[in-house]
């Protein structure tokens, strides 16, 4: 038995490259894919982050984060972006985003792409060209707080197309890719917490979640005859940079903390080695299962 994870000759891909996850690559000697982010996003940040990978980072990693401070991004690499702008159908095509850049000296084989994950027709042209995968992250998100009175039409449909139908559509792309190739996949969908426990102010987003973690079911079910394994990974408040500055406040974040037995919250690497056990062949007999990585919050 191999003592390391292990991604030889796999592919992956990986959603969401605006905030968040650490971005790395899938294990020693794996192949990584490009990274997909919803758009429009903080162009200014995925720009900065491109010119930052260009000259070269000691371990393709940025910490980052919004919302609760759950990963909100993977991937890595040079990015060459068209300027960012709103779904507005007035506004008429958006630009082609142009030739894919050159991989990053410091983590070779990856690329980055920008696609409005919402937009079925973008994702399907982009995903369709950039593939075969063999593994997929499905980790972009969106975190529309309100309180349930104040819920906003706009706020419930962006949270679903971006938390719920870009999973289940980019999932639908990749998973026929598999089954075209005949080879086993996996298929890490990053849930949270919050789908299985109420919190204020997240009406919309515990909701979405909760229906990721059904969808992912339904998945593993119809999936699992084409060995292909489709996991959650729910993680508890995650020391982002914006998970950071989010759960500064003491008085916040001590009523957070004094409901996890463990008594901290969660650091980035927690939930990307969560990740990475599922997609990986020590996990191979684990499908339809959600791995909690909440420090036992929800068994307080």
């Amino acid at each position: 038995m191999e003592p390391h994870l292990s991604f030889g000759g796999r592919r992956a891909l990986v959603t969401g490259a605006g905030k968040g996850d650490r971005r790395r690559r899938p294990g020693g000697g794996g192949q990584a894919g490009p990274s997909l982010t919803p758009s429009p996003r903080r162009d200014r940040s995925l720009r900065g982050r491109g010119a930052e990978q260009g000259r070269g980072s000691r371990d393709c990693a940025e910490p980052n984060g919004g919302g609760l401070g759950e990963p909100r991004a993977g991937g890595t690499g040079p990015l060459l972006l068209p300027p960012s702008r709103p779904n507005n159908p007035a506004a008429g095509p958006r630009a082609s985003p142009g030739p894919p850049p050159p991989p990053s000296p410091q983590c070779p084989g990856i690329e980055t792409l920008c696609v409005d994950l919402a937009d079925w027709e973008a994702a399907e042209a982009a995903v369709g060209a950039a593939g075969p995968f063999q593994l997929l992250v499905n980790n972009a998100a969106v975190a529309e707080l309100q309180p349930f009175l104040e819920v906003t039409r706009s706020a419930l449909q962006r949270s679903l197309d971006v938390n719920f139908g870009a999973v289940l559509h980019v999932s639908q792309i990749v998973a026929r890719q598999m089954i075209a190739q005949g080879v086993p996949g996996a298929i890490v969908n990053v849930s949270s917490q919050a789908s299985k426990r109420a919190l204020r102010d997240h009406a919309v987003y515990c909701s979405t979640k909760s229906a990721l973690d059904m969808l992912s079911k339904v998945m593993a079910m119809e999936l699992g005859p084409h060995k292909i394994r489709v996991n959650t990974v729910n993680p508890t408040v995650v020391m982002t940079d914006m998970g950071r500055i989010n759960w500064s406040d003491p008085q916040k974040s001590a009523a957070m903390i004094n409901r996890i037995p463990l008594g901290k919250f969660a650091e980035v690497d927690d939930v990307v080695n969560s990740i990475l056990f599922l997609l990986s062949d020590k996990s191979a007999m684990t499908t339809g299962s959600s791995l909690m990585v909440d420090g036992g919050f929800l068994v307080s």
